[in-house]
């Protein structure tokens, strides 16, 4: 099957779950239809890929962004997380944490995805963080997060 084929097909069978797997919103894992379309997504996406389908190509014909599909390839071997309780930090405490978080950032991308999986597991809103990053969304932030969890799971295994 040429790309193009492949493309159009997976582009059908993607476009009419779209808007409902868009909409999910929150911890994976729910049992939302939201989270289910948005599940069923990232399984076409991950086929798709594997069979050598072009991300761009695909992202292009279904008007999505190319980093968000990505994103969902290569997270979703990273489990689902349990739910974790309301921050409770104070202005003090996030000015520190946002100080470590920097300073890794100057230093690599490893160390900065590790300082951000130390704070949010320590507590941290990834939401409060992401503001005093002067960003527009905590995506990023949670996808660090993953990534770090990710590096973790890999180093066990070697």
């Amino acid at each position: 099957m040429k790309k193009d084929e492949l493309t159009e097909k997976y582009a059908q069978k993607i476009e009419p779950i779209l808007p409902l797997a868009k909409r999910a919103y929150g911890l994976r894992g729910q049992a939302t239809p939201e989270h289910k379309a948005s599940e069923k997504y990232t399984v076409l996406l991950k086929e798709y890929y594997s069979k050598g389908g072009s991300l761009v190509a695909l992202a292009e014909k279904l008007g999505v962004a190319y980093s968000g599909m990505r994103r969902r390839i290569f997270a979703s071997s990273t489990p689902p997380g349990p739910r974790k309780p309301r921050s409770q930090s104070s202005e003090e405490s996030i000015e520190k944490t946002l100080t470590r978080v920097l300073k890794a950032k100057e230093t690599s991308t490893e160390r900065y995805h590790e300082e951000l999986y130390k704070a949010y597991h320590n507590g941290a809103s990834l939401a409060v963080l992401a503001k005093g990053l002067s960003l527009s969304s905590s995506a990023p932030l949670y996808y660090a997060v993953q990534r770090h969890e990710t590096r973790l799971q890999e180093n066990k295994k070697s």
